[in-house]
């Protein structure tokens, strides 16, 4: 299995070329037998179309080409006659010539290319989405027909034969990447949206993230056996037969740099920076997965390890550290599942803005049968309060949301159905992105996703205990002092403090 498509090219123009240097009449099984009179072993086939990848999605295969590519055919015009037109008692009839008239390249009907041989190799131009590309062959077959009498007389035939292929064509454009730089602490942060068939992400630092594809070759049904004119099945060594890039979605997310630094976590989009420090890599990716669908059907000769369910991941982020400049994340190359397709994608905003973990705590303000109601505040790790996204506390089997408001300041009450509270687990889910910068939130400081344990949490009101705990240490510190200066007082006669007297 291989993380890019193979060149599979040279392996066709090697039996494209052991083809075109065979002798006699030969010929695919999977070319069916003509009811003509006449060019019944003729016949024409698309060998190959490069470059090209056969898509596994589910149970459908779609083959998606290049908006420019090429097309090989292979194809016999001997001609010959299995009886002759017409025909009357003892007549014969054999073929005095077979002729091209041309071999002609069609998308969706319309010409594209024109060769002499049905041997070729064809341009294609421009081609948008769905697309029948399709090979026609006219012949001309030139039939002597000899009657009992001696007489004879010639007849022509033209002849047409067909092959198609029903490909989508693809190229991956500037457009349909996107990148979004930020700050984030010691390191750069850079969100990517892909388009749904891009395969790698290459940086100019040399950091690669890969998509979800994984790669093999094969041979299309019906190139195993060949026959002849005669009948007669075709050795092993004069047989040739094209492959085929074949793609198939193997894993549930991408990966970077060979699979050595990637975090493919449920919710850890961005909140890696959270474990950044524990982590201690160069660059780390995190994504949000997709919907999930089952693993795509191969066939049975073809055994290749894959998760049993796959995830579309078209938007995930990386952190890279401050090794490298920014620019160095900027335009990086997309290349599609199709290869040689790539393209540069581009900022979708110019802006840098910075990125941090919300910073969130928690005290108590009160306490009762019904349960404790905790003052939270959320600010940025600059120290602004955060006036968007929700905040979710949970605390033993209880969860409150909060959604935060700008006239909040970042701070607001929230009650948790639990009276003995020691810690609760506070969640921050941003309202908007920090790419996102089209929305009103996403100015140049943002706060994204984190997680919070607050432990021991403390109360601006004293309790009962606390009062108590107050008055016996009071009266463990002053106790002994009162006592020691009685005595002197004693000691003295009274006239320390006044208090004792004889």
């Amino acid at each position: 299995m291989f993380r890019a498509p193979p060149n599979v090219e040279a392996w066709n123009d090697r039996e494209f070329d052991r083809y075109n240097n065979s002798s006699g009449s030969q010929y695919p099984a999977r070319v069916a037998s003509t009811e003509s009179l006449v060019a019944n072993t003729s016949y024409v086939e698309i060998f190959a179309i490069n470059p090209s990848t056969v898509v596994h999605d589910g149970s459908q295969t779609t083959q998606y080409v290049r908006s420019n590519g090429t097309v090989r055919t292979i194809g016999s015009y001997n001609g010959s006659a299995l009886g002759c037109a017409n025909k009357t008692t003892n007549d014969s009839c054999i073929v005095e010539s077979a002729s091209v008239n041309t071999v002609g390249l069609y998308a969706n009907g319309t010409r594209q290319d024109t060769a002499t041989s049905p041997t070729a190799e064809l341009q294609y131009r421009n081609l948008t989405g769905p697309t029948m590309l399709s090979v026609r062959l006219s012949l001309s077959v030139t039939v002597n027909q000899t009657a009992d009498n001696g007489e004879s007389n010639t007849t022509t035939y033209n002849r047409t034969l067909r092959d198609s292929r029903q490909v989508t064509a693809y190229e991956v454009t500037a457009s349909d990447a996107t990148v979004s730089l930020a700050n984030h602490r010691n390191s750069t942060g850079v969100s990517l949206s892909m388009p749904r068939l891009w395969r790698s992400v290459a940086f100019e630092t040399g950091d690669v993230v890969y998509s979800r594809w994984r790669f093999y070759t094969r041979s299309p049904p019906g190139w195993v056996q060949w026959n002849t004119s005669a009948g007669t099945n075709v050795s092993s060594t004069q047989r040739v037969r094209p492959l085929q890039v074949h793609a198939i979605p193997a894993r549930r997310g991408p990966l970077a740099n060979l699979d050595q630094h990637s975090l493919a976590t449920d919710a850890q989009f961005f909140e890696v920076g959270d474990d950044y420090e524990r982590i201690q890599r160069d660059f780390v990716v995190s994504y949000r997965k997709g919907p999930e669908a089952n693993k795509a059907g191969l066939p049975v000769d073809v055994r290749l390890n894959q998760s049993a369910t796959h995830t579309r991941t078209e938007r995930f982020t990386l952190r890279a550290n401050d090794s490298h400049p920014q620019s160095a994340y900027r335009s990086p190359t997309v290349r599609s599942i199709v290869r040689g397709d790539t393209t540069e994608s581009r900022l979708s905003a110019s802006t840098v803005v910075d990125a941090y973990p919300a910073n969130m705590s928690a005290t108590v303000v009160n306490r009762t049968t019904n349960g404790t109601t905790l003052s939270v505040t959320v600010r940025s790790t600059r120290g602004y309060p955060v006036d968007f996204g929700n905040v979710t506390a949970t605390a033993g089997n209880s969860t409150r949301t909060h959604t935060l408001g700008p006239g909040e300041r970042g701070t607001f009450t929230i009650t948790m159905p639990e009276r003995g509270l020691d810690q609760v687990i506070l969640t921050y889910q941003p309202k908007y992105y920090w790419w996102e910068q089209g929305n009103p939130a996403v100015s140049g400081i943002v706060a994204t996703e984190r997680t919070t344990t607050v432990e021991w949490l403390g109360s601006s009101i004293p309790q009962f205990t606390d009062i108590v705990d107050l008055v016996v240490v009071t009266v463990l510190w002053f106790l002994p002092l009162g006592l020691l200066l009685y005595g002197f007082d004693v000691w003295t006669n009274g006239r320390l403090l006044g208090i004792y007297s004889a």
